[in-house]
């Protein structure tokens, strides 16, 4: 089958082949994957495959297919051929956490010094996708200062940056069902990738099927992580902490249900006060934790867990629909208890949930919360929520003082 066009994905993990290198391989496009992690790329070479799994959430039908006309790049040590594939390819889009961010800047900044350098007149196309408010305005700021002041123009000409939300819930592999397929994904149907709508798309002559352009999606980002994002992550800290390890048993749990419950409805009133949302409903108010009942997600919480410390960021899922709360007057009560739960999360296998730990016996736990939430007590605001932060650990840890 001829190919529409070639797509560049900068992030091979499970948004990366789960989300984009799925749709954009249903839509006939030929997919190059660029990834640092030696041992994925060699071993997605070495595979030559993988598997899809998605499932309808409200009819709990399966589909599967089967990915296998991909290239692979190592973003190191095929470092040249990467930086090619950036400018020769129609789409480059991304799938990103935060601490990739710097790098990838990097190597779209060398890319536009290259087209300059080629006198290539080209408009390189990059759909911006991570979970992470003020994503726009954090790669355009990496990029410029990449650069060389003389370059800002041949930037300015060359690349587009376009937001993009990649939304598809991934989930870990049932271990009791395992294949051959090590890198197989597992998640939900989401048929469509929402993109900013902008001019330089609608003139596209061969525009991708599956985007469905939007306006302002920053506030839709924001939406997505200080309100969904900020559920998932509430009952996963509380669930874990009682010992539970599944999305559907902690949706379950009376506690951690109840608790991610109230703190989407803070979460939600405090950004819609922030941003002229309109109300919701107490039906929509209570999906946001009953969707995750369903028994075909049996995600774990480990995963949704996974790297606390990047979740206590002063803009993440917790602290950037509370600062909202507080703002306008909206007591953040359960947003802080659920994320002081994270300050007791622990797994072995996770570095930051080490860390965290280790910070906390050796610094004390009133230092670690100011410098993980980046919390400076002299602003109103920040001190507020310190308090209601470390009140709700005191409580959680449940040691009475007047005993010792």
């Amino acid at each position: 089958m001829d190919k529409k066009g070639c797509v560049l994905i900068i992030g091979a993990g499970r948004s990366g082949r789960g989300m984009l290198g799925e749709l954009f391989d249903r839509d006939g496009w030929q997919l190059i994957f660029a990834d640092n992690d030696t041992q994925l790329v060699e071993g997605l070479r070495k595979q030559n495959y993988y598997t899809v799994q998605m499932t309808d959430l409200s009819t709990n039908e399966n589909q599967e297919r089967r990915i296998e006309d991909f290239k692979v790049l190592d973003t190191v040590n095929d470092y040249e051929e990467y930086i090619d594939a950036i400018i020769n390819a129609d789409y480059v889009a991304t799938a990103l956490k935060p601490d990739a961010f710097e790098q990838v800047a990097k190597d779209l900044a060398a890319a536009v010094a290259r087209l300059a350098d080629l006198k290539l007149n080209k408009k390189v196309l990059v759909t911006l996708g991570a979970n992470y408010v003020g994503l726009y305005q954090t790669f355009d700021t990496l990029i410029r200062k990449a650069l060389d002041t003389e370059l800002i123009p041949a930037y300015e000409a060359s690349m587009c940056l376009i937001m993009s939300i990649v939304n598809r819930k991934n989930l870990l592999p049932d271990t009791t069902h395992k294949t051959e397929d090590q890198y197989r994904i597992i998640g939900d149907n989401k048929p469509v990738l929402r993109v900013e709508d902008l001019p330089v798309l609608r003139e596209k002559a061969e525009l991708p099927t599956f985007f469905r352009l939007e306006k302002n999606l920053d506030l839709a980002m924001v939406y997505k992580i200080w309100t969904g994002n900020l559920v998932q992550c509430s009952m996963a800290f509380v669930a874990l902490k009682d010992g539970i390890e599944y999305t559907n048993e902690a949706a379950h749990h009376p506690k951690a249900s109840l608790y991610a419950y109230y703190a989407a409805v803070e979460g939600y009133n405090g950004v819609a006060a922030e941003y002229h949302l309109p109300p919701r409903s107490d039906e929509e108010a209570k999906k946001t934790v009953t969707i995750f009942r369903n028994e075909e997600f049996q995600d774990s919480l480990h995963r949704i867990a996974r790297e606390p410390i990047r979740k206590f960021g002063r803009n993440d899922r917790f602290l950037g629909p509370a600062f909202c709360c507080v703002k306008h007057g909206i007591v953040p009560y359960y947003i802080t208890k659920c994320l002081a739960y994270g300050f007791f999360y622990y797994n072995e296998h996770d570095p930051q949930s080490v860390e965290l730990r280790r910070r906390i016996e050796n610094e004390g736990i009133e230092q670690v919360i100011q410098s993980c939430c980046s919390l400076h007590l002299e602003a109103e605001y920040d001190a507020i929520i310190y308090q209601l932060i470390l009140n709700a650990y005191y409580e959680i840890l449940g040691k009475n003082p007047l005993d010792e």
